[in-house]
């Protein structure tokens, strides 16, 4: 998801017509490239913000600077340099939903901060990961008992014996069928009267995903995986594929299935699938969902971080900011304390009449969910 082809597209729709796409280009003396770094600044009125390319809407998850081997302090100190060398050009920097550990962004923030820099670190979310093991027999059984059972019937009774089959988009002849499944799928399960197609909804996430799906499925990235069950699709998965790695993007199922869990059944076709091509490991994406930790997922923390000026107006801003954040910290411990002292049933009656009141689900839905 931090591939050019992805950045490049979400930058045709997603940018501003006065946003600056800033991408650093890092060469050693001898002309070999070793570095590149995605940003870009986004202009609202006389405020102007660096980015990371592809941040916001869309939700591209990995971005960071690509450098060569061994070549990674000196990549990230340089993105520093580039950014204290512009300094009168921008009010603030905000790199959002980076890995908590990667160490190029981090190498560059702390740099930015001996400079004088003041930042501001906020922990958002986790995505989780599962670290696959070489063969399936072996993933079961790192799973519980319990659930190693289940994963057992399930594939015997629905996939051996041929009631579900398994399908992929193999190709670009193939690619609209699928887009389409996984568009109906998906509105099957998070349909509500304001997003009658869910994430979809919004037009101009519709088209990014349909042009960037189809980009990466000529470059064989794509992994857009559905189950049908007596010929009729029931379940599919959106996800992209590196060499190592597969990354759960988005999902969708029939809600009307009530015989197994469709979402169970999609999630175990498609880690096979990731073990049976050599990957290491499998991405879910954001979203703290309990499921994720059932297949054995660890978490990963994501933050965001925002860097200002050195300079009165940066400084005001960084303890205004500072101090709104711990407001916010102080909300989010406080419904975490209510909802530790009431029953699971009174919250789920609750958000179900939410739900029935404003025709809204409580909560947002997180890209990367099962079902």
């Amino acid at each position: 998801m931090r591939s050019p082809e992805w950045l490049l597209i979400w930058w045709k729709y997603y940018a501003a017509p006065e946003d600056e796409l800033s991408v650093l280009l890092f060469h050693e003396q001898g002309g070999t490239l070793v570095g590149l770094t995605p940003l870009y600044i986004r202009v609202q009125g006389k405020r102007r913000t660096v980015c990371l390319l592809g941040s916001g809407e869309a939700s591209t998850n990995h971005t960071t600077w690509l450098a060569a081997d061994k070549c990674e302090e000196v990549v990230s100190h340089a993105v520093a340099q580039f950014i204290l060398d512009i300094k009168h050009e921008w009010n603030a920097v905000h790199f959002d939903s980076v890995d908590a550990d990667d160490i190029n962004i981090n190498s560059t923030v702390a740099c930015m901060a001996d400079m004088g820099f003041p930042v501001l670190r906020r922990s958002l979310h986790n995505r989780w990961e599962i670290e696959l093991p070489p063969t399936w027999e072996e993933y079961l059984m790192i799973l519980s008992k319990s659930h190693r059972k289940q994963c057992r019937s399930l594939q015997q009774r629905y996939l051996e014996s041929g009631r579900v089959s398994v399908h992929k988009v193999s190709g670009i002849e193939d690619f609209h069928k699928g887009f389409e499944i996984l568009l109906q799928l998906h509105s099957a399960r998070w349909s509500e009267p304001a997003k009658p197609q869910g994430c979809f909804s919004d037009q101009r996430f519709r088209e990014f995903h349909e042009t960037v799906a189809l980009e990466l499925c000529k470059r064989n990235q794509l992994l857009l995986v559905w189950l049908e069950y007596d010929g009729k699709p029931i379940s599919v998965e959106y996800q992209f594929m590196s060499r190592k790695s597969v990354y759960s993007y988005l999902a969708g199922m029939d809600p009307s299935i009530t015989e197994f869990s469709p979402g169970n059944l999609s999630i175990l076709a498609s880690i096979q699938l990731a073990i049976l091509n050599g990957c290491k490991t499998f991405d879910f994406s954001r979203g703290d969902q309990p499921y994720k930790a059932h297949w054995r997922a660890a978490p990963v923390s994501c933050h965001e971080v925002r860097i200002w000026p050195n300079n009165l107006s940066g400084r005001l801003e960084h303890a205004a900011y500072g101090m709104s954040n711990l407001t916010e910290l102080g909300r989010m411990r406080a419904v975490k304390w209510i909802k530790s002292m009431v029953s699971p049933h009174f919250i789920k009656a609750w958000r179900q009449v939410h739900y029935t009141v404003t025709g809204k689900r409580r909560g947002p839905r997180r890209v990367g969910s099962s079902d």
